[in-house]
């Protein structure tokens, strides 16, 4: 036979059926003895019963159990291993029909520790997803310890810089041990204890909880909430225990960082962020804290005799002259660190206004005629762009007709002249008016355009305008 013809027929041929492996059923769940214990599980031929549980939403086609009645109070480390993707262990206390998942009981190619209480059974349901992936499972279960530093007496001497790794599913709660206040829920720790040599504020961060606590007496001097840091005040050769500690629902391997905390440098915002005197200016202030951490309190001032308390609310201030003014902001963090910083604050006040707009009062299609816009400046000389704007009507849009840029000089009673120039249309006779807008805004300064908007546009109409004139030629 060829070996084309042999694939054929091995193709073709049916599937080969496995027999159902031993504690295939819970109720037919293979009974583990003694430990540690050992053993390659094969999925192949498993079949999932209909009252099944679904662990973490996993939906497999098969399932095989084991299970263990727990001699005594303590560790059990289980673990289900595989080359191929494809299963879930899971460990379930109780009855058929009304089993508990363990806290986050669901793992795929990693370790679970079991806080197993003597005299409880517990179950370990190996999830096969795919019978087409079915397979051997090397399936390993063995008392273990706690983590080395479960208890504060035996807490890990700790440094700074210092850097930690621990496993909090091995970690236990100290009888009469007192949770973590910003976390209560947060039952399991380990300890660490830090002694430092010369008064420093030191950053501890993890993704786990936070708490310090005074080593003497167990007071609690910060407690961060997972994913966030703690900062205290370390006195001079005063010893502090620091707690990892996790709910039994998120316990896991962590890793933890002791450095020394940052120096924080101030900054204060302002609103506008160039101050004039026309207006209020919004001011606040931030910590400055690479680790993110808030304002507890502090002062700005404003170098002008006015000194603004920091709060969790902006203040407003209205400057009374322009100028240079050297503000210093200074805030502490709740954690106590202090931060000063010094910059210079320029008010400078930018107020044209236009002053008139004449126009013709009466015109003919098709000429031109001037139109004449007066700027005023009373504050400081700047370069002002005027808009020239035919009005819309009947629903049209507003027309740019021209812009001019002139420099215009401080003047108390003087006006500087932008001038322009409109022809006339036959559609401005149709109607028998036209209306006329001007803008002034300050060149550079942005979308406000000056400081005192109200009074920088200007209308005036042409009330009459008539068709063009009409030339009668005589033939002789």
């Amino acid at each position: 036979m060829t070996s084309i013809a042999l694939a054929v027929v091995v193709a073709l041929a049916p599937a080969v059926a496995h027999a159902a492996p031993a504690g295939d059923d819970f109720d037919s769940a293979a009974e583990i003895t003694s430990l540690p214990f050992t053993t390659t599980i094969d999925t192949n031929g498993s079949s999932k019963a209909a009252d099944d549980p679904n662990p973490c939403y996993f939906w497999g086609e098969g399932s095989v159990w084991q299970k263990y009645t727990a001699q005594s109070d303590g560790l059990l480390r289980v673990s289900a291993r595989a080359d191929t993707w494809g299963r879930m262990l899971a460990v379930y206390t109780g009855q058929r029909g009304a089993l508990d998942l363990e806290p986050s009981a669901c793992i795929q190619n990693e370790n679970y520790t079991v806080h197993a209480k003597a005299g409880t059974t517990y179950y370990f349901m190996l999830v096969e997803y795919s019978g087409s992936a079915a397979g051997g499972v090397s399936f390993t279960l063995s008392e273990t310890t706690p983590e080395p530093n479960d208890n504060r007496a035996a807490a890990t001497v700790t440094n700074v810089p210092g850097d930690h790794q621990a496993d909090l599913t091995r970690a236990t709660a100290e009888q009469g041990e007192v949770p973590p206040s910003c976390a209560p829920e947060a039952t399991r720790s380990v300890w660490y204890r830090y002694t430092p040599a010369y008064a420093r504020f030191v950053q501890v961060s993890s993704a786990q909880v936070i708490s310090v606590h005074h080593a003497i007496d167990l007071s609690e001097v910060d407690c961060s909430v997972r994913y966030s840091t703690a900062v205290f005040h370390a006195a001079a050769n005063e010893s502090y225990l620091i707690r990892m500690a996790a709910s039994p629902e998120a316990t896991e391997g962590f890793q933890v960082s002791l450095r020394t905390a940052p120096d924080i440098v101030p900054h204060t915002t302002t609103w506008p962020e160039v101050p004039n005197v026309l207006g209020d200016t919004t001011l606040g202030a931030s910590s400055g804290d690479p680790i993110n951490q808030p304002v507890a309190s502090g002062t700005i001032d404003l170098g002008d005799g006015t000194v603004i308390p920091v709060t969790d609310h902006h203040v407003n201030h209205r400057f009374t002259k322009d100028g240079d003014y050297r503000v210093t902001t200074t805030v502490t963090t709740p954690d106590g660190r202090t931060g000063t910083s010094v910059r210079t604050l320029k008010v400078q006040t930018h107020d044209v206004s236009v002053s008139g707009l004449t126009v013709p009062t009466s015109a003919r299609a098709g000429q031109s005629k001037p139109v004449k816009a007066f700027v005023t400046n009373t504050r400081r000389e700047d370069d002002v762009i005027v808009t020239f704007y035919r009005v819309g009507a009947n629903g049209e849009g507003d027309k740019e007709i021209g812009r001019l840029t002139q420099r215009v000089p401080v003047s108390l009673t003087g006006t500087t002249e932008f001038p322009f120039a409109y022809t006339y249309r036959p559609e401005d006779a149709t109607a028998g008016q036209v209306t006329f807008r001007v803008r002034a805004e300050v060149v550079g300064y942005g979308w406000r355009g000056d400081d005192k908007g109200e009074d920088n546009e200007a209308r005036a109409t042409t009330t009459s305008v008539r068709p063009a004139a009409t030339v009668n030629v005589r033939i002789e």
